[in-house]
Protein backbone atom coordinates (compact mmCIF):
# COMPACT_ATOMS: atom_id res chain seq x y z
CA UNK A 1 0.00 0.00 0.00
CA UNK A 2 1.28 3.54 -0.70
CA UNK A 3 2.39 5.58 2.25
CA UNK A 4 0.12 8.42 3.36
CA UNK A 5 1.69 11.56 4.74
CA UNK A 6 -0.11 13.20 7.66
CA UNK A 7 1.56 16.29 8.99
CA UNK A 8 1.17 17.50 12.57
CA UNK A 9 1.19 21.14 13.52
CA UNK A 10 4.65 22.45 14.31
CA UNK A 11 3.33 24.85 16.90
CA UNK A 12 0.31 25.25 19.13
CA UNK A 13 -1.02 28.35 17.37
CA UNK A 14 -1.15 29.46 13.74
CA UNK A 15 0.06 32.83 12.50
CA UNK A 16 -1.37 35.43 10.11
CA UNK A 17 0.84 37.29 7.62
CA UNK A 18 -0.57 40.39 5.90
CA UNK A 19 0.64 41.94 2.66
CA UNK A 20 -0.24 45.31 1.13
CA UNK A 21 1.33 47.47 -1.61
CA UNK A 22 1.51 50.22 1.01
CA UNK A 23 3.26 47.91 3.48
CA UNK A 24 6.93 47.73 4.43
CA UNK A 25 9.13 44.65 4.44
CA UNK A 26 10.69 45.93 7.65
CA UNK A 27 7.35 45.41 9.40
CA UNK A 28 6.32 42.22 11.21
CA UNK A 29 3.51 41.30 8.81
CA UNK A 30 1.32 40.40 11.77
CA UNK A 31 -1.53 42.88 11.09
CA UNK A 32 -2.84 45.15 8.32
CA UNK A 33 -1.03 48.03 10.00
CA UNK A 34 2.21 46.00 10.04
CA UNK A 35 1.77 44.51 6.55
CA UNK A 36 4.66 43.44 4.38
CA UNK A 37 4.96 44.71 0.84
CA UNK A 38 6.68 41.88 -1.05
CA UNK A 39 5.66 38.29 -1.79
CA UNK A 40 9.29 37.29 -1.24
CA UNK A 41 8.71 37.76 2.49
CA UNK A 42 6.31 34.82 2.39
CA UNK A 43 8.74 32.66 0.43
CA UNK A 44 11.28 32.99 3.25
CA UNK A 45 8.88 31.50 5.83
CA UNK A 46 8.50 27.90 6.98
CA UNK A 47 4.72 27.73 7.18
CA UNK A 48 2.76 25.48 9.55
CA UNK A 49 -0.83 24.17 9.52
CA UNK A 50 -3.36 26.97 9.93
CA UNK A 51 -0.99 29.77 8.95
CA UNK A 52 -2.66 32.35 6.73
CA UNK A 53 -1.20 34.51 3.96
CA UNK A 54 -3.56 37.48 3.58
CA UNK A 55 -3.23 39.73 0.53
CA UNK A 56 -5.01 43.07 0.43
CA UNK A 57 -8.15 42.84 -1.68
CA UNK A 58 -8.17 44.89 -4.87
CA UNK A 59 -4.37 45.27 -4.81
CA UNK A 60 -1.76 43.94 -7.23
CA UNK A 61 1.40 42.14 -6.16
CA UNK A 62 4.31 41.47 -8.50
CA UNK A 63 6.20 38.22 -8.04
CA UNK A 64 5.55 34.60 -7.20
CA UNK A 65 4.60 32.46 -4.22
CA UNK A 66 6.79 29.42 -3.59
CA UNK A 67 6.09 26.55 -1.19
CA UNK A 68 8.28 23.55 -0.45
CA UNK A 69 8.39 20.60 1.95
CA UNK A 70 9.10 22.95 4.85
CA UNK A 71 5.69 24.54 4.31
CA UNK A 72 3.42 21.88 5.73
CA UNK A 73 -0.33 22.01 6.16
CA UNK A 74 -2.83 19.23 6.76
CA UNK A 75 -6.12 18.57 5.00
CA UNK A 76 -8.26 19.66 7.96
CA UNK A 77 -5.96 22.55 8.88
CA UNK A 78 -4.31 23.83 5.71
CA UNK A 79 -2.03 26.74 5.01
CA UNK A 80 -4.38 29.41 3.64
CA UNK A 81 -3.68 31.98 0.94
CA UNK A 82 -6.54 34.40 0.37
CA UNK A 83 -7.56 38.07 0.16
CA UNK A 84 -8.62 40.33 2.99
CA UNK A 85 -10.76 43.43 2.81
CA UNK A 86 -12.77 44.25 -0.32
CA UNK A 87 -12.33 42.38 -3.57
CA UNK A 88 -9.66 39.97 -4.72
CA UNK A 89 -5.94 40.47 -4.67
CA UNK A 90 -4.00 39.90 -7.90
CA UNK A 91 -0.64 38.19 -8.25
CA UNK A 92 1.18 39.51 -11.32
CA UNK A 93 3.60 36.66 -11.96
CA UNK A 94 5.38 38.11 -14.99
CA UNK A 95 7.05 35.27 -16.90
CA UNK A 96 7.15 32.89 -13.92
CA UNK A 97 4.71 30.60 -12.13
CA UNK A 98 2.05 32.32 -10.06
CA UNK A 99 2.06 29.75 -7.22
CA UNK A 100 4.51 26.83 -7.16
CA UNK A 101 4.23 24.10 -4.51
CA UNK A 102 6.92 21.40 -4.59
CA UNK A 103 6.68 18.19 -2.56
CA UNK A 104 4.03 19.62 -0.27
CA UNK A 105 0.24 19.88 0.10
CA UNK A 106 -2.24 20.88 2.78
CA UNK A 107 -2.62 24.24 1.03
CA UNK A 108 -5.76 26.26 0.29
CA UNK A 109 -5.76 29.06 -2.31
CA UNK A 110 -8.93 31.15 -2.64
CA UNK A 111 -10.24 34.52 -3.79
CA UNK A 112 -7.06 35.35 -5.72
CA UNK A 113 -6.40 36.38 -9.33
CA UNK A 114 -3.21 35.14 -10.98
CA UNK A 115 -2.03 36.76 -14.20
CA UNK A 116 0.99 35.98 -16.39
CA UNK A 117 2.55 38.03 -19.13
CA UNK A 118 1.49 35.71 -21.93
CA UNK A 119 4.95 34.97 -23.31
CA UNK A 120 5.15 31.88 -25.50
CA UNK A 121 8.17 29.96 -24.17
CA UNK A 122 5.84 27.38 -22.54
CA UNK A 123 7.59 27.47 -19.16
CA UNK A 124 5.18 29.22 -16.79
CA UNK A 125 1.93 27.91 -15.25
CA UNK A 126 -0.50 29.81 -13.04
CA UNK A 127 -0.73 27.28 -10.18
CA UNK A 128 1.56 24.24 -9.92
CA UNK A 129 1.54 21.39 -7.40
CA UNK A 130 4.28 18.88 -8.20
CA UNK A 131 5.91 16.00 -6.35
CA UNK A 132 8.72 13.58 -7.12
CA UNK A 133 9.06 12.13 -3.62
CA UNK A 134 10.18 8.48 -3.50
CA UNK A 135 8.19 5.74 -1.83
CA UNK A 136 4.71 6.04 -3.39
CA UNK A 137 3.84 8.90 -1.03
CA UNK A 138 0.38 10.50 -1.17
CA UNK A 139 0.41 14.18 -0.19
CA UNK A 140 -3.00 15.16 1.18
CA UNK A 141 -5.13 18.24 0.69
CA UNK A 142 -5.23 20.78 -2.16
CA UNK A 143 -7.98 23.41 -2.23
CA UNK A 144 -8.34 25.88 -5.11
CA UNK A 145 -11.54 27.92 -4.90
CA UNK A 146 -12.71 31.16 -6.53
CA UNK A 147 -9.49 31.85 -8.37
CA UNK A 148 -8.97 33.34 -11.83
CA UNK A 149 -5.92 32.21 -13.80
CA UNK A 150 -4.96 33.68 -17.18
CA UNK A 151 -2.10 34.78 -19.38
CA UNK A 152 0.39 31.99 -18.63
CA UNK A 153 2.59 30.55 -21.35
CA UNK A 154 2.03 26.92 -20.32
CA UNK A 155 -1.05 25.76 -18.36
CA UNK A 156 -3.51 27.50 -16.08
CA UNK A 157 -3.49 24.90 -13.27
CA UNK A 158 -1.18 21.88 -13.19
CA UNK A 159 -1.15 19.07 -10.60
CA UNK A 160 1.47 16.47 -11.38
CA UNK A 161 3.88 13.85 -10.14
CA UNK A 162 6.69 11.77 -11.63
CA UNK A 163 8.11 9.09 -9.37
CA UNK A 164 6.25 5.79 -9.30
CA UNK A 165 2.86 6.21 -7.64
CA UNK A 166 3.74 9.20 -5.49
CA UNK A 167 1.10 11.87 -5.98
CA UNK A 168 -1.73 13.82 -4.37
CA UNK A 169 -5.04 12.90 -2.77
CA UNK A 170 -8.07 14.85 -1.59
CA UNK A 171 -7.89 17.55 -4.28
CA UNK A 172 -10.76 20.01 -4.84
CA UNK A 173 -10.81 22.68 -7.55
CA UNK A 174 -14.02 24.70 -7.52
CA UNK A 175 -15.47 27.92 -8.95
CA UNK A 176 -12.26 28.63 -10.86
CA UNK A 177 -12.13 30.69 -14.07
CA UNK A 178 -9.20 29.57 -16.21
CA UNK A 179 -8.75 31.31 -19.54
CA UNK A 180 -6.34 32.55 -22.20
CA UNK A 181 -3.39 30.43 -21.16
CA UNK A 182 -1.22 29.14 -23.97
CA UNK A 183 -1.47 25.34 -23.78
CA UNK A 184 -4.23 23.96 -21.51
CA UNK A 185 -6.57 25.12 -18.78
CA UNK A 186 -6.46 22.52 -15.99
CA UNK A 187 -4.40 19.32 -16.13
CA UNK A 188 -3.41 16.52 -13.77
CA UNK A 189 -0.77 13.99 -14.78
CA UNK A 190 1.40 11.24 -13.26
CA UNK A 191 4.06 8.73 -14.24
CA UNK A 192 1.73 5.80 -13.51
CA UNK A 193 -2.00 5.33 -14.04
CA UNK A 194 -4.41 5.74 -11.12
CA UNK A 195 -1.86 7.70 -9.03
CA UNK A 196 -3.73 10.76 -7.72
CA UNK A 197 -6.80 9.93 -5.65
CA UNK A 198 -10.10 11.63 -4.89
CA UNK A 199 -9.90 14.56 -7.29
CA UNK A 200 -12.96 16.80 -7.59
CA UNK A 201 -13.41 19.52 -10.22
CA UNK A 202 -16.65 21.47 -10.04
CA UNK A 203 -18.12 24.74 -11.36
CA UNK A 204 -14.99 25.52 -13.38
CA UNK A 205 -14.83 27.59 -16.57
CA UNK A 206 -11.98 26.79 -18.97
CA UNK A 207 -11.79 28.68 -22.26
CA UNK A 208 -9.57 30.16 -24.98
CA UNK A 209 -6.53 27.93 -24.47
CA UNK A 210 -5.35 28.07 -28.05
CA UNK A 211 -2.72 25.30 -27.95
CA UNK A 212 0.43 24.87 -30.00
CA UNK A 213 0.94 22.12 -32.58
CA UNK A 214 4.70 22.07 -31.86
CA UNK A 215 4.01 20.84 -28.32
CA UNK A 216 3.52 17.08 -27.96
CA UNK A 217 1.59 14.97 -27.21
CA UNK A 218 -1.33 17.41 -27.14
CA UNK A 219 -2.44 20.92 -26.31
CA UNK A 220 -5.50 23.11 -26.58
CA UNK A 221 -7.68 21.43 -23.93
CA UNK A 222 -9.91 22.89 -21.25
CA UNK A 223 -9.92 20.31 -18.41
CA UNK A 224 -7.85 17.08 -18.28
CA UNK A 225 -7.72 14.48 -15.52
CA UNK A 226 -4.75 12.17 -16.06
CA UNK A 227 -3.52 9.45 -13.72
CA UNK A 228 -6.49 9.68 -11.32
CA UNK A 229 -8.24 7.06 -9.21
CA UNK A 230 -11.75 8.19 -8.29
CA UNK A 231 -12.44 11.64 -9.66
CA UNK A 232 -15.31 13.87 -10.74
CA UNK A 233 -15.69 16.72 -13.22
CA UNK A 234 -19.11 18.29 -12.96
CA UNK A 235 -21.11 21.44 -13.69
CA UNK A 236 -18.19 22.93 -15.60
CA UNK A 237 -17.85 24.58 -19.01
CA UNK A 238 -15.05 24.31 -21.61
CA UNK A 239 -15.22 26.28 -24.85
CA UNK A 240 -13.22 27.89 -27.64
CA UNK A 241 -10.07 25.91 -26.92
CA UNK A 242 -7.58 24.46 -29.40
CA UNK A 243 -7.47 26.98 -32.27
CA UNK A 244 -3.71 26.48 -32.76
CA UNK A 245 -3.32 23.04 -31.18
CA UNK A 246 -3.68 19.42 -32.16
CA UNK A 247 -5.20 16.57 -30.11
CA UNK A 248 -6.92 18.79 -27.54
CA UNK A 249 -10.45 18.17 -26.18
CA UNK A 250 -12.74 20.34 -24.08
CA UNK A 251 -13.08 17.96 -21.09
CA UNK A 252 -11.41 14.54 -20.90
CA UNK A 253 -9.58 11.92 -18.88
CA UNK A 254 -6.86 9.34 -19.53
CA UNK A 255 -4.96 6.67 -17.53
CA UNK A 256 -7.67 6.94 -14.88
CA UNK A 257 -10.31 4.79 -13.21
CA UNK A 258 -13.61 5.52 -11.48
CA UNK A 259 -14.12 8.91 -13.15
CA UNK A 260 -17.51 10.63 -13.44
CA UNK A 261 -17.83 13.45 -15.99
CA UNK A 262 -21.33 14.84 -15.62
CA UNK A 263 -23.57 17.89 -16.04
CA UNK A 264 -20.98 19.79 -18.11
CA UNK A 265 -21.09 21.78 -21.35
CA UNK A 266 -18.31 21.69 -23.94
CA UNK A 267 -18.57 23.65 -27.17
CA UNK A 268 -16.72 25.36 -30.03
CA UNK A 269 -13.50 23.50 -29.30
CA UNK A 270 -11.19 23.23 -32.28
CA UNK A 271 -8.13 21.63 -33.81
CA UNK A 272 -5.56 23.09 -36.17
CA UNK A 273 -4.66 19.60 -37.37
CA UNK A 274 -6.40 16.32 -38.08
CA UNK A 275 -6.90 15.09 -34.52
CA UNK A 276 -9.54 15.72 -31.86
CA UNK A 277 -10.89 19.20 -31.12
CA UNK A 278 -13.92 17.55 -29.55
CA UNK A 279 -16.21 17.98 -26.58
CA UNK A 280 -15.59 15.05 -24.20
CA UNK A 281 -13.27 12.03 -24.18
CA UNK A 282 -12.64 8.84 -22.23
CA UNK A 283 -9.13 8.27 -23.54
CA UNK A 284 -6.38 5.67 -23.26
CA UNK A 285 -6.26 3.46 -20.19
CA UNK A 286 -9.60 4.62 -18.74
CA UNK A 287 -11.70 2.03 -16.88
CA UNK A 288 -14.97 1.93 -14.93
CA UNK A 289 -15.83 5.52 -15.82
CA UNK A 290 -18.91 7.35 -17.03
CA UNK A 291 -19.85 10.29 -19.26
CA UNK A 292 -23.40 11.32 -18.35
CA UNK A 293 -25.81 14.27 -18.56
CA UNK A 294 -23.41 16.41 -20.60
CA UNK A 295 -24.09 18.79 -23.49
CA UNK A 296 -21.64 18.92 -26.39
CA UNK A 297 -22.12 21.10 -29.45
CA UNK A 298 -20.39 22.74 -32.40
CA UNK A 299 -17.00 21.10 -31.82
CA UNK A 300 -14.54 20.31 -34.62
CA UNK A 301 -14.04 16.80 -33.27
CA UNK A 302 -16.29 14.18 -31.75
CA UNK A 303 -18.90 15.18 -29.23
CA UNK A 304 -18.06 12.07 -27.17
CA UNK A 305 -14.87 10.18 -28.01
CA UNK A 306 -13.91 6.75 -26.70
CA UNK A 307 -10.25 6.37 -27.55
CA UNK A 308 -7.25 4.12 -26.99
CA UNK A 309 -3.68 5.09 -27.84
CA UNK A 310 -0.55 2.95 -28.34
CA UNK A 311 1.06 1.46 -25.22
CA UNK A 312 -1.83 2.57 -23.00
CA UNK A 313 -3.11 0.37 -20.18
CA UNK A 314 -6.33 -1.54 -20.97
CA UNK A 315 -9.50 0.43 -21.73
CA UNK A 316 -12.65 -1.30 -20.50
CA UNK A 317 -16.07 -1.10 -18.85
CA UNK A 318 -16.93 2.53 -19.56
CA UNK A 319 -20.38 4.09 -20.06
CA UNK A 320 -21.73 6.97 -22.15
CA UNK A 321 -25.34 7.74 -21.25
CA UNK A 322 -27.95 10.51 -21.15
CA UNK A 323 -25.83 13.00 -23.12
CA UNK A 324 -26.68 15.39 -25.96
CA UNK A 325 -24.53 16.11 -29.02
CA UNK A 326 -25.59 18.79 -31.50
CA UNK A 327 -23.58 19.56 -34.66
CA UNK A 328 -20.30 18.10 -33.48
CA UNK A 329 -17.86 16.59 -36.00
CA UNK A 330 -17.36 19.86 -37.88
CA UNK A 331 -13.95 18.76 -39.22
CA UNK A 332 -12.08 15.63 -40.29
CA UNK A 333 -15.12 13.37 -40.51
CA UNK A 334 -15.66 13.07 -36.77
CA UNK A 335 -18.97 12.03 -35.20
CA UNK A 336 -21.38 12.81 -32.41
CA UNK A 337 -20.22 9.63 -30.67
CA UNK A 338 -16.98 8.07 -31.92
CA UNK A 339 -14.87 5.04 -31.03
CA UNK A 340 -11.23 5.14 -32.15
CA UNK A 341 -8.30 2.81 -31.47
CA UNK A 342 -4.59 2.88 -32.28
CA UNK A 343 -3.56 0.74 -29.32
CA UNK A 344 -4.45 -2.52 -27.55
CA UNK A 345 -8.18 -2.17 -28.13
CA UNK A 346 -11.37 -1.13 -26.35
CA UNK A 347 -13.78 -3.52 -24.64
CA UNK A 348 -16.86 -3.37 -22.51
CA UNK A 349 -18.52 -0.15 -23.67
CA UNK A 350 -22.14 0.73 -22.90
CA UNK A 351 -23.63 3.60 -24.95
CA UNK A 352 -27.29 4.28 -24.25
CA UNK A 353 -30.01 6.92 -24.00
CA UNK A 354 -28.05 9.62 -25.82
CA UNK A 355 -29.41 12.14 -28.34
CA UNK A 356 -27.19 12.96 -31.33
CA UNK A 357 -28.14 15.56 -33.96
CA UNK A 358 -25.67 15.95 -36.84
CA UNK A 359 -25.87 18.30 -39.81
CA UNK A 360 -23.86 18.71 -42.98
CA UNK A 361 -20.28 19.95 -42.59
CA UNK A 362 -18.14 21.77 -45.15
CA UNK A 363 -15.03 19.96 -43.85
CA UNK A 364 -15.73 16.24 -44.11
CA UNK A 365 -18.67 13.87 -43.77
CA UNK A 366 -19.71 13.42 -40.13
CA UNK A 367 -21.67 10.54 -38.63
CA UNK A 368 -24.00 10.36 -35.67
CA UNK A 369 -22.23 7.17 -34.52
CA UNK A 370 -18.81 6.13 -35.84
CA UNK A 371 -16.81 3.03 -34.92
CA UNK A 372 -13.52 3.78 -36.68
CA UNK A 373 -11.90 0.52 -35.53
CA UNK A 374 -12.88 -2.87 -34.16
CA UNK A 375 -14.05 -3.29 -30.57
CA UNK A 376 -15.08 -6.03 -28.15
CA UNK A 377 -18.30 -6.25 -26.15
CA UNK A 378 -19.98 -2.95 -26.99
CA UNK A 379 -23.70 -2.41 -26.39
CA UNK A 380 -25.43 0.43 -28.28
CA UNK A 381 -29.06 0.79 -27.21
CA UNK A 382 -31.94 3.21 -26.83
CA UNK A 383 -30.15 6.13 -28.45
CA UNK A 384 -31.71 8.66 -30.84
CA UNK A 385 -29.68 9.56 -33.94
CA UNK A 386 -30.82 12.41 -36.22
CA UNK A 387 -28.94 13.47 -39.35
CA UNK A 388 -29.32 15.99 -42.16
CA UNK A 389 -27.66 16.39 -45.54
CA UNK A 390 -24.86 13.93 -46.29
CA UNK A 391 -24.24 13.13 -42.63
CA UNK A 392 -24.36 9.40 -41.90
CA UNK A 393 -26.42 7.78 -39.21
CA UNK A 394 -23.89 5.04 -38.45
CA UNK A 395 -20.45 4.14 -39.77
CA UNK A 396 -19.11 0.83 -38.47
CA UNK A 397 -15.64 -0.44 -39.31
CA UNK A 398 -14.95 -4.16 -39.69
CA UNK A 399 -13.55 -6.19 -36.83
CA UNK A 400 -16.37 -5.78 -34.31
CA UNK A 401 -16.67 -8.62 -31.79
CA UNK A 402 -19.92 -8.92 -29.86
CA UNK A 403 -21.31 -5.57 -30.96
CA UNK A 404 -24.99 -5.28 -30.01
CA UNK A 405 -27.30 -2.65 -31.58
CA UNK A 406 -30.66 -2.62 -29.83
CA UNK A 407 -33.70 -0.35 -30.00
CA UNK A 408 -31.96 2.75 -31.33
CA UNK A 409 -34.15 5.33 -33.10
CA UNK A 410 -33.00 7.02 -36.30
CA UNK A 411 -34.31 9.91 -38.39
CA UNK A 412 -32.88 11.68 -41.41
CA UNK A 413 -34.09 14.64 -43.40
CA UNK A 414 -32.00 13.47 -46.36
CA UNK A 415 -33.11 11.10 -49.11
CA UNK A 416 -31.63 8.57 -48.95
CA UNK A 417 -30.32 8.16 -45.40
CA UNK A 418 -27.46 5.72 -45.07
CA UNK A 419 -26.24 3.40 -42.38
CA UNK A 420 -22.76 2.24 -43.41
CA UNK A 421 -20.96 -0.77 -42.05
CA UNK A 422 -18.53 -3.33 -43.39
CA UNK A 423 -21.19 -5.91 -44.13
CA UNK A 424 -24.26 -4.07 -45.38
CA UNK A 425 -25.47 -0.73 -46.69
CA UNK A 426 -29.04 -0.12 -45.67
CA UNK A 427 -30.72 2.62 -47.68
CA UNK A 428 -33.67 3.98 -45.76
CA UNK A 429 -36.65 5.92 -46.98
CA UNK A 430 -37.16 9.47 -45.79
CA UNK A 431 -38.45 9.51 -43.13
CA UNK A 432 -36.98 6.09 -42.39
CA UNK A 433 -38.30 3.36 -40.21
CA UNK A 434 -37.46 4.86 -36.80
CA UNK A 435 -35.59 1.73 -35.71
CA UNK A 436 -31.95 1.73 -36.88
CA UNK A 437 -31.66 -1.99 -36.27
CA UNK A 438 -34.05 -4.46 -34.78
CA UNK A 439 -32.58 -6.22 -31.72
CA UNK A 440 -29.58 -7.92 -33.26
CA UNK A 441 -26.03 -9.10 -32.81
CA UNK A 442 -23.32 -8.18 -35.33
CA UNK A 443 -20.36 -10.54 -35.33
CA UNK A 444 -16.94 -10.13 -36.88
CA UNK A 445 -17.24 -11.39 -40.46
Amino acid sequence: MPAVVVWLAASASAADYYLSPSGDDAHTGASPQQAWKSLSQVNDLDLAPGDRILLEGGARFEGNLLFDAEDRGVGANPIIVTSYGTGRATIDAGNGHGVYAYNTAGISLSRINLFGNGETDHSATGVVFYTDLPGDIKLTGIRLDEIEVSGFSKNGIEIGSWNGRSGFQDVRITHAVIHDNRLNGLITYAERPYTHEQVYVGYVQAYRHVGDRSVQPNSGSGIILGGVKHGTIERSVAHDNGWLGDAGVGIWTYASTGISIQYNESFRNHTAGTHDGGGFDLDGGVTDSVLQYNYSHDNDGAGYLLCQYPEADPWFDNTVRHNISVNDGRKNGYAGIQVWDSGPGLSGGDIHDNLVIIGLSAHGTPSALYFAHGTRRFLIHQNAFITAGAARLMTLAPGQEDLFLMHNRCWSVATPAVIDDAWTTDVLASPPDPTCHEPSRLLTP
